[in-house]
C-alpha cells in the first residue's frame, strides 16, 4: 500500500524568469509505506527538491502531494502537521544543533507537539538507542560532541517526534565505513522496529543495495525506473547509460558471468553473492 503518492508533479525554480530551471518534470510516483526506499540520481537530478515537496518545505508548482492518502496542501494553514507527520533529515543535520545541551535538542520537537513530559522522556530514552548514543552524553552540549555523534543526535531529535515518514538527505555523507555502518544500521533497525516508512536519498549504490528495500532513479528531473531493489539494480544497461554505477559487488558478479560462470546476474549485495557462489560451489561438489 502507497503511504505517498505524488500526482502530475512539476516544480519550476525561477518561473517566468531568464533564470527559469524546471527541477521536476511531470512526476507520477507511489511510495510504498513500512519499508525503505532509495531515491538515487546524480547532482541536478532532482532528488533534493522532491524529498521538499513531501512535507511541504516547498509547494509544487503543479500536481497534488498526497501523504497517507490526504492532499497535504488542502488546508495550507495547517501545514505545519504535515511536518510532524513527515520528518526530515536533511544532509549535514548536525549544523541544524541549537541548544544548551542534547537533551533539550532532542525534546525541542516532541515539546512542540504539546507532549507530556513523561512521554518526552521515552521518546528520547528509544531514539538514542536507535541512534547508537549513551545516556552519559544528554546533560553534555552537542557542540562538544564528534562529528558522528552530532549528526545521531539530530537524527534522533526526529525521530523523537515518531513521524509516520522518515526522510533523510545522504545521511551517512562524509562518515567513514564504521560511521556509515552505524548510521544507516540503526536506521534500518529503527524502520524494523517502528514500522516506519523510511525515504533516503544518497549517492552510494552500496548503501542503497544494503539497507533499502525498493529505489528510484531520477535524471534531469524525472523518474527513470522504480521498484524493488533486485528489479532496479538487475537493470545494469539502464543505470550505466543514465551515468549511475552499479553495486561493487554487481560489477565483479557480471564480470564472473562473462568469464563463464554460472551465477544469477540480478545479486546486488555481498550476502546474496556469498550465497549464491556457496550454492554454485555445493552444486559442482555434486556433480548436479
Amino acid at each position: 500500500m502507497s503511504i505517498v503518492e505524488l500526482k502530475d508533479i512539476n516544480f519550476i525554480y525561477g518561473k517566468k524568469t531568464p533564470y527559469e530551471i524546471k527541477a521536476l518534470d511531470d512526476i507520477n510516483l507511489a511510495i510504498e509505506e513500512n519499508c525503505i526506499t532509495g531515491i538515487i540520481g546524480h547532482t541536478g537530478s532532482g532528488k533534493s527538491t522532491l524529498i521538499q515537496l513531501l512535507n511541504g518545505l516547498a509547494k509544487p508548482s503543479s500536481g497534488v502531494v498526497y501523504i497517507d492518502g490526504k492532499n497535504i496542501w488542502e488546508k495550507p494553514k495547517e501545514i505545519k502537521k504535515v511536518r510532524f507527520l513527515v520528518g526530515m533529515v536533511m544532509q549535514y543535520p548536525e549544523y541544524q544543533l541549537f541548544a544548551d545541551t542534547v537533551k533539550e535538542d532532542i525534546a525541542f520537537g516532541p515539546k512542540n507537539m504539546g507532549l507530556d513530559e513523561k512521554e518526552i522522556e521515552e521518546r528520547i530514552k528509544k531514539s538514542i538507542e536507535f541512534c547508537g548514543l549513551n545516556k552519559d552524553i544528554l546533560e553534555k552540549s552537542p557542540f562538544d560532541l564528534s562529528g558522528g555523534q552530532k549528526r545521531r543526535v539530530a537524527l534522533a531529535g526526529v525521530m523523537a517526534m515518531n513521524p509516520k515518514i522518515l526522510v533523510l538527505d545522504e545521511p551517512a555523507a562524509g562518515l567513514d565505513p564504521k560511521g556509515r555502518r552505524e548510521i544507516l544500521g540503526g536506521i534500518k533497525e529503527y524502520q524494523r522496529q517502528s514500522g516506519t516508512s523510511v525515504i533516503i536519498v544518497s549517492h552510494s549504490m552500496e548503501d542503497m543495495a544494503m539497507y533499502c528495500d525498493r529505489a528510484i532513479v531520477m535524471r534531469h528531473g524525472k523518474i527513470v525506473t522504480h521498484g524493488t531493489c533486485a528489479d532496479v539494480f538487475s537493470q545494469h544497461k539502464l543505470l550505466l547509460d543514465v551515468g549511475l554505477d552499479v553495486p561493487e559487488i554487481t560489477g565483479i558478479i557480471l564480470e564472473l558471468r562473462a568469464m563463464g560462470t554460472e551465477i544469477p546476474e540480478n545479486i546486488y549485495t555481498v550476502d546474496g553473492a556469498v550465497e549464491a557462489i556457496k550454492h554454485l560451489y555445493l552444486s559442482k561438489e555434486r556433480g548436479v
